[in-house]
């Protein structure tokens, strides 16, 4: 896969983890299932999304 795709994926990814977070009814353990992230991935994420204003 190429840079570019391989990126968008990426941040597709991100986008995901981030609203199943907000939403708050799967666990983050579930998430972490589901992408292949770890949980150490998922709790950056969550706590970028606290530093940013909704």
């Amino acid at each position: 896969m190429c840079k570019v795709m391989e990126e968008r994926v990426k941040e597709q990814m991100i986008r995901v983890v981030a609203d199943l977070l907000r939403l708050g009814t799967v666990s983050k353990s579930d998430i972490a299932k589901i992408t292949g992230l770890s949980l150490e991935m998922i709790d950056q994420i969550q706590n970028e999304l606290k530093s940013v204003p909704v």
